[in-house]
């Protein structure tokens, strides 16, 4: 039977041949013709349902592939919003640790100045003490030397002192005037 279907399209051309030429012809045959061609609409109709089957395999084929071809992009542009964020959060973190470093350095130096400024302070009470302990070592020096000095002195004056008391104890020699030369 669907060799017999297919061979009545055929005549079905040949008859579309001839409905070209009776429009040209004859304005009544076209009623006619337009009554046939009901009959063979559904004919091709189901002809057309295998190629519609076809078409709609190929169709939801395209639509799979298409639908696929979006995930893919879905799923390309998801990734590349995730490395985005990552690369975010790690610039974030990058910043952060950069800042922490930034902090830690400052305090660093801080410390460094804050030492710094200890150890001339130090340096200089050290020049200092030495200073004073020079000055303490020749004042010590000077009052020994100053005792000595006095004792000295003293034992000197306190010779001279009796030397002059002994010499006033003795009694006084007392010159003889001697006469005076006549003038001549």
């Amino acid at each position: 039977m669907a060799r017999a279907k297919a061979k009545k399209p055929a005549k079905k051309k040949v008859v579309a041949k001839k409905k070209v030429v009776a429009k040209k012809k004859v304005v009544a045959k076209k009623k006619v013709v337009a009554k046939k061609k009901p009959a063979a609409k559904k004919k091709v109709v189901k002809k057309s349902a295998a190629g519609a089957a076809k078409k709609a395999a190929a169709a939801k084929k395209k639509a799979a592939a298409a639908k696929k071809k979006a995930a893919a992009a879905a799923k390309k542009k998801a990734a590349a919003a995730k490395r985005k964020v990552l690369a975010a959060k790690k610039k974030a973190a990058a910043a952060k640790k950069k800042a922490a470093a930034a902090k830690a350095a400052e305090a660093r130096n801080k410390v460094k100045a804050q030492i710094a400024a200890v150890s001339s302070a130090l340096k200089a009470a050290k020049a200092e003490l030495a200073v004073v302990v020079k000055r303490e070592q020749a004042i010590v020096k000077m009052a020994a030397a100053k005792e000595q000095a006095v004792a000295k002195f003293l034992e000197k004056w306190t010779k001279q002192q009796m030397a002059k008391i002994a010499k006033s104890m003795k009694p006084k020699k007392r010159r003889k005037k001697r006469p005076a030369k006549a003038a001549a």
